[in-house]
């Protein structure tokens, strides 16, 4: 479960990267618009995808 979060929060900040915008909801992030807040944005997003392939590799026992 952790590593199919990890493949889709990856796949969601690769589809922000190259669009170079990011929609959840009623709130847009556009680089063009707001470049600060999409940095942030997808600074969240690829923490939360290293997060969760982390717990993969600590369930898998990769890690200790």
């Amino acid at each position: 479960m952790s590593l199919l979060l990890a493949l889709l929060f990856l796949a969601l900040f690769i589809s922000a990267i190259v669009r170079g915008q990011f929609s959840y909801g009623k709130a847009d992030y556009s680089f063009r618009e707001h470049p600060v807040q999409f940095v942030i944005v997808l600074v969240f997003i690829l923490g939360v995808s290293a997060l969760c392939f982390y717990r993969f590799l600590v369930e898998m026992e990769f890690l200790r």
